[in-house]
């Protein structure tokens, strides 16, 4: 399976000075059946709005996503994980994952999730009772609730501290291992893609362009953004390209 990415161009038009703002520009990504791919690039540069294309929420006439040379069809093909848990809070944990599902069809595939996620005894509690953690678990497993093939990640561990974005990366890998699927990763944390990643793909600044694509060479054989072989390739990377988190090589 190859999921393919050609965005000519998209712009939005500036409401203050009715000008039209270019956001993304010639963007061709190739991705393979159950990669790992991480999209690293300056704050504002348009990788949200690439996601949102991808999975649906903004549409463009200069676009084209592919499932092994098909039009995709979004509902059934995507699950999205946002910067936030966006949970609805008069519900519980349980009813945030029904949600996307069929109550009773789906009732085993939510049992797993909750079983797999640790969530099983919290099943009955309100977003408030709960962790922020925790919460981000209920978001990331009503992603999951329709089995998708292609999971979108937008920064879903951003303001989190480091234990608990690192116990989260155990949670999605443990998964990914026993559910192969393929996974695309906003993140600002370069360290936190060369430790989830196969492939990190890095953005220049506004309008968005593809400046520079890394195959990680670390193995994840420490679930710790500080392990010895993150820093050193992080290092490397560092000092190959100085201002590559800036969109410049």
């Amino acid at each position: 399976m190859t999921f393919e990415i050609e965005i000519k161009k998209k712009s939005f038009f500036n409401v203050h000075d009715k000008s039209e703002v270019e956001v993304l520009k010639n963007i061709n990504i190739s991705i393979k059946n159950n990669e790992f791919v991480c999209i690293v690039g300056p704050s504002g540069c348009g990788k949200t709005t690439l996601m949102n294309i991808i999975g649906g929420l903004i549409e463009t006439d200069h676009q084209t996503i592919r499932l092994d040379k098909k039009k995709l069809n979004i509902d059934e093909n995507f699950g999205y994980v946002f910067q936030t848990s966006r949970l609805l809070p008069w519900l519980t944990v349980r009813e945030n994952i029904e949600l996307v599902c069929d109550e009773k069809k789906d009732k085993k595939r939510i049992d797993e999730l909750l079983n797999s996620f640790d969530l099983f005894e919290f099943q009955n509690y309100f977003p408030k009772s709960i962790s922020g953690g925790m919460r981000r678990k209920v978001s990331l497993a009503r992603a999951l609730a329709r089995n998708p093939k292609i999971l979108l990640m937008d920064e879903p561990f951003i303001s989190l501290d480091q234990p608990t974005s690192e116990s989260l990366y155990d949670v999605l890998l443990n998964y990914w291992k026993d559910n192969p699927l393929t996974i695309i990763l906003i993140t600002h944390n370069l360290k936190e893609a060369i430790l989830l990643g196969d492939r990190i793909i890095f953005f220049s600044k506004r309008p968005a362009s593809v400046v520079y694509e890394h195959k990680v060479k670390s193995k994840r054989k420490n679930l710790s953004i500080d392990n010895n072989d993150i820093q050193e390739e992080y290092a490397f990377l560092k000092n190959k390209f100085p201002s590559l988190l800036k969109g410049l090589i």
